[in-house]
């Protein structure tokens, strides 16, 4: 699961130092960021699930 974990903290953590210049830079981002969120959190709350 490390091999999944550490690719996503990095991408979030890649789009989280962009810098803002415009709302449509600012829109991308939130949207990465939350799409990279809610892909970890189903990747840690899935396996859990089932056993």
């Amino acid at each position: 699961m490390y091999l999944l974990y550490g690719p996503l903290i990095l991408g979030m953590m890649f789009f989280f130092a962009l810098p803002i210049t415009d709302a449509r830079t600012a829109w991308m981002k939130l949207s990465v960021m939350g799409s990279l969120g809610v892909l970890l959190a189903v990747s840690v709350v899935v396996p859990r699930l089932m056993h």
